[in-house]
């Protein structure tokens, strides 16, 4: 099924477990993907994957955190595909090696947490609606919010915040582009692992009410149905993929 032949679809944070597997299933479906990530190196390798399956990409890098590399991808991306249809924020993460109470945290930590999830995700959406009300035809914006978004994690204040900034900037964005015919909505992961990762299983399996573990493509999933016309009337909002982890009340599951 080609749900999205004849589209583009720019993608950051593509070169990764996530985005690399919503920009290759986005392919596999017929679109043109403009892969995005940090090094040219890291997004050339899901470049190659789509081609050697038959598929259209390019890729591109910089940092979003930098408002003029997003309008420069957005940009390129016209350039080289004639349009942009979809835009997809994957970018981001949590300080992880460097996670502390805030109290502990460091400016510059803080302030990458913020640039990379919540302005990499303000710079995208405004190149990419620029782009999709100048060319009239609509389009999609999907950025990525998380659970800790909803129900908060110790030593995260700095990601939860920005996760936090991503879920109401997709309510107010929806408003302005709505009578451009352009959905804006986020995704909110739980914990996401790799099929052939144990490591992790009691940890995934013990944070959700499915016991199971979250894949890529369970988040690729609803990336693709937003994207998609099957998603058309659905805007502003923000869709938890976590198993029902960010329904548990402490002291209660």
């Amino acid at each position: 099924m080609n749900r999205f032949e004849g589209k583009v679809a720019l993608l950051t944070g593509a070169g990764g477990y996530i985005g690399g597997t919503s920009a290759r299933r986005f392919a596999a479906e017929g679109a043109k993907v403009f892969v995005c990530d940090y090094t040219m190196e890291i997004a050339q390798r899901t470049v190659d994957a789509i081609r050697a399956a038959g598929g259209e990409a390019e890729a591109f890098a910089g940092d979003v955190r930098d408002s003029k590399f997003c309008d420069a991808a957005v940009a390129e991306c016209v350039r080289r595909f004639g349009g942009i249809d979809i835009m997809v924020h994957v970018a981001g993460g949590s300080a992880r090696g460097k996670m502390a109470k805030l109290i502990d945290q460091t400016d510059d930590v803080i302030e990458n947490i913020l640039g990379v999830n919540l302005l990499g995700a303000i710079w995208m959406s405004r190149a990419a609606a620029r782009e999709m009300v100048k060319a009239g035809k609509g389009g999609r914006i999907i950025c990525f919010s998380s659970v800790v978004a909803r129900c908060g994690l110790k030593k995260c204040v700095d990601y939860a915040a920005a996760k936090g900034g991503v879920s109401s900037m997709i309510c107010s964005l929806a408003k302005e582009l709505g009578e451009d015919k352009i959905t804006v909505n986020a995704v909110a992961p739980g914990i996401v692992v790799r099929p052939d990762d144990n490591s992790g299983e009691n940890i995934t399996h013990g944070t959700n009410f499915l016991h199971e573990k979250c894949l890529a493509d369970d988040v690729a999933n609803v990336v693709l149905f937003l994207s998609s016309e099957e998603g058309r009337f659905v805007t502003g909002q923000t869709y938890a993929i976590d198993g029902g982890r960010s329904l548990a009340m402490k002291g209660s599951d």
